[in-house]
């Protein structure tokens, strides 16, 4: 599929708790508690405000959403922040706005003033396209906590500084 028009969006409207909703959903890889902590994060949004301490990249494609990112400076940090969730709807994937969403989020984050992004995955099978896309994004593993999420299922982190 040819992308012919993408924008970005900072602002969190309302029905972006079924859009965030959606686009985790499509990719199957989460738990139903993890798809309702995505969309918990944009009601705390909605709710807070800049208080929640979460940020919002909603990319969009001819004017409808289809990828986002979350990310947060990390608490008692002066300047690295945590990428909460980065993802593309499954219809949309393989057309490189994963990675053009990334950059804007990195860029988002260094012109707050961020030093370093923290970005935690998992080791099953299903997240090494995850896995990859981060070491293509020049992100460096940095650790790796053997069955923290299940047994066989580690707590994969990688870091970027910018």
């Amino acid at each position: 599929m040819e992308i012919t028009k993408v924008s970005f969006r900072t602002g969190v409207k309302p029905e972006d708790m079924e859009h965030v909703r959606e686009i985790v959903t499509s990719s199957g890889f989460f738990y139903p508690v993890e798809i309702d902590v995505a969309v918990e994060l944009v009601e705390e949004r909605l709710k807070q405000g800049e208080a929640s301490g979460y940020e919002f990249i909603f990319l969009e494609v001819e004017g409808i959403t289809v990828a986002y990112s979350c990310y947060g400076l990390i608490s008692l940090t002066k300047s690295s922040y945590d990428l909460y969730w980065i993802a593309t709807h499954e219809n949309q994937r393989g057309n490189g706005l994963g990675r053009i969403l990334l950059a804007e989020t990195e860029r988002d984050i260094a012109a707050r003033g961020g030093t370093a992004i923290y970005a935690e995955t998992s080791s099953r099978g299903q997240y090494l396209p995850t896995r990859m896309f981060y070491e293509k994004n020049n992100y460096t593993l940095k650790a790796r906590f053997e069955d923290y999420y299940d047994q066989g299922d580690d707590l994969v982190f990688y870091v970027k500084k910018v």
